[in-house]
């Protein structure tokens, strides 16, 4: 049976029949090929003389080759080196000096009478590695055939053992030659949309070094979560390490390739080490819904579900709220504060919480519903009340007596919706729903007056609207303020005594898209500010729930992307950086100082989104172009932004006119409204 084979990364190990025969997986397509083959020459030895590297290997027929020779796979060049011994078993020194220090892989083959013999690494062979100058080895391990190569490469950390344990643990052994001096960490890189995550690493005496992973609970800003789904390249690095071409990718030695793939399952989700590009490791990550509920056909089956639920003569819909934050990415944003209002008044209801891949802890007494799963359905079609800082999916229709409270998660600087007609990357699809959408709302939360008539009109909204500022601010008002942003800090392990600055930008539609989101274009030399700013600051980089890849923690910098809720930031930020967005209306209520990082602002403004006002004229603090001018902003923000301080005030009576700590109440009032006491 081939069918798990399909599509795998890396084709099956060679296998030997017998000394002179070996069966090659080859994978073509979405094909599997078992090619057998037969040996002429065979590796029987490898070890470092002097400065040379010593190959013995036995000829398994009648031909007499009389050298050795090595062939660079892409350049075609050749180095010949002479054979001495027996016909049943010979050796060729190659001086370490023959490599030039390059990324080259070079090919082994025996010459003399007749056709060269491809040199076999053969059953049972161990894989070589010998130092070359620079920081570079010399490795002498089979290719995918089977076929012995000489890799000329920088060090890399090869894994020599590996150990599935419980509970669900992945102990990773191996050997990795690189200086005393230096530290590494070890990092999961999502093949994707190139998020990380940072583990320990323990050195032993010598090269070795060992690291435990548990995939289905990886420490982070947002708690323990598992890997989410997709595959996680695994590599040491130096701590600090930003250009990942640096990072130095882990392999499995030969002698572990029969043993892979290897998968355990954890809390109903599978977790496989495998290989890819032959000895590459990977760690794959599953879907966690269950395989009933995957892909198309799944879906449809539970989108007839639905339709049948909701439709069913069952009743009042279920006395339960469903919230949505980020279509599941979070427990943050005004759901997570309507749900604490709820709770505060001892309301008997029961809290659904949607997550998206198992990304996103719930607080107790708060049950998680899997995104796309049956219960989310069930959910949408019986739950008394749904709160949601997102749009719901364009089939959803509300029930007889369900309450749909659209929460949105920002004031428009920017153009959405139906707004963005005539721009480059417009979803005509998706502006022509929104009329559609929106009149399954039943009431829709605006965070300040201004907004409302820009939402009715980019949504195509004509019902009722709630103007009471955004639930979400109600922490920036709230008389345990100070304590909480304390326990913010601690959590954070920020000093004390240094200003915080939050970097928060937005998003972009023509940045590619990776793994299901947008890539990360940073703008701001971390470097430079480091320099500037010294040991007095932390820079705080909180990227777009819709952008990918990953900032490496340092003393001067920390990624708090990951962190549930913005809010928190907000608190204990002692300075904004943003470019256009929303996070400056929030931000604004705190009255500390923003400097606006606008590299782009004409091609933004004019060609990828447009604004709702003139944001030149009325933004609350500096608009500066380039990274050295945010740099030095940032050495005296007060000083910077002195020159806007009424621009800031007439700023905040435009848009923070309703904020006043009670946005969260005013949402649950309404919800109430009418119910039975």
């Amino acid at each position: 049976d081939t069918g798990p084979l399909v599509g795998t990364p890396a084709p099956p190990a060679v296998t030997y029949t017998d000394e002179r025969t070996r069966v090659v997986p080859v994978l073509s397509g979405n094909k599997l090929e078992l090619r057998a083959e037969r040996v002429a020459a065979v590796l029987t030895g490898q070890s470092a003389v002097e400065d040379a590297v010593r190959l013995e290997v036995r000829i398994l027929g009648d031909a007499g080759p009389v050298a050795l020779r090595l062939t660079e796979w892409r350049t075609k060049e050749t180095r010949e080196f002479a054979l001495r011994g027996s016909l049943g078993s010979r050796a060729a020194d190659i001086p370490l000096s023959a490599f030039r220090g390059e990324d080259d892989i070079w090919g082994v083959q025996l010459v003399g009478e007749g056709a060269p013999l491809t040199v076999a690494a053969g059953p049972g062979a161990q894989d070589g590695r010998y130092a070359l100058p620079g920081g570079r080895e010399l490795y002498a391990a089979p290719n995918p055939s089977g076929d012995l190569v000489l890799t000329d490469r920088a060090v890399q950390p090869v894994v020599t053992a590996f150990t599935w344990g419980e509970p669900g643990e992945l102990i990773l052994e191996g050997v990795f030659p690189a200086p005393a001096a230096d530290s590494h960490e070890l990092v999961l890189r999502h093949g994707g949309h190139r998020e990380e995550a940072v583990l320990g690493l323990e050195r032993g005496d010598g090269d070795g070094f060992r690291a435990v992973l548990t995939p289905a609970a990886v420490e982070g800003p947002g708690g323990a979560l598992p890997l989410a789904e997709g595959r996680w390249y695994l590599f040491l690095r130096e701590p600090g390490e930003r250009d990942p071409q640096a990072y130095r990718p882990l392999r499995a030695r030969t002698s572990l390739h029969p043993d892979l793939p290897a998968e355990q399952a954890v809390n109903g989700r599978d977790f496989t080490l495998q290989r890819r590009h032959h000895d590459r490791l990977v760690l794959e990550s599953s879907s966690a819904l269950p395989a009933g509920e995957r892909g198309a056909y799944g879906q449809r089956v539970q989108r007839e579900r639905y339709a049948g639920l909701r439709a069913a003569p069952a009743g009042e819909p279920r006395p339960a709220v469903l919230y949505s934050s980020f279509d599941g990415r979070q427990y943050s944003d005004s759901p997570r504060a309507v749900h604490r209002e709820l709770v505060a008044r001892g309301q008997d209801v029961e809290h659904l919480w949607v997550v998206r891949d198992q990304q996103a802890a719930v607080p107790e007494g708060v049950r998680p519903v899997a995104l796309h799963s049956a219960d989310w359905y069930e959910a949408l079609a019986r739950s008394r009340w749904i709160v949601t800082n997102t749009h719901l999916p364009e089939w959803f229709e509300r029930a007889e007596g369900q309450t749909v409270v659209q929460t949105w998660h920002g004031t428009p600087l920017k153009r959405i919706g139906r707004d963005l007609a005539g721009a480059p990357h417009a979803d005509a699809a998706y502006m022509a729903s929104m009329e559609r959408r929106s009149a399954q709302w039943s009431v829709l939360v605006s965070p300040n007056t201004f907004s409302t008539p820009v939402m009715r009109r980019a949504f195509g909204y004509a019902g009722e609207v709630l103007e009471c500022g955004y639930p979400r601010n109600d922490l920036l008002y709230a008389p345990d303020r100070d304590t909480v942003a304390a326990t913010v800090r601690e959590r954070l392990a920020l000093p004390e005594g240094r200003r915080v600055i939050l970097y928060a930008p937005t998003w972009r539609e023509d940045r590619p898209r990776r793994g299901g989101r947008h890539g990360f274009d940073l703008r701001l030399d971390l470097e430079q500010a480091r320099a500037s700013l010294g040991d007095d600051h932390v820079l705080l980089v909180r990227r777009h729930y819709l952008v990918g890849g990953s900032v490496p923690d340092t003393p001067f910098v920390r990624d708090v992307s990951r962190h549930p809720d913005i809010a928190e930031l907000l608190l204990i930020s002692d300075v904004l950086v943003t470019d256009y967005s929303s996070v400056m209306f929030d931000f604004a209520q705190t009255g500390r100082p923003m400097v606006f990082h606008t590299h782009d602002l004409a091609h933004y403004r004019d060609t990828l989104r447009g604004f709702c006002f003139d944001f030149e004229q009325r933004a609350p603090g500096p608009l500066i172009p380039d990274s050295a001018g945010v740099v030095a902003a940032l050495r005296d923000p007060e000083a910077a932004t002195a020159g806007h301080r009424e621009a800031y005030e007439r700023f905040r009576e435009a848009f923070c006119d309703l904020d006043d700590g009670t946005a969260a109440a005013g949402v649950v009032d309404r919800m109430l409204k009418g119910e039975r006491a």
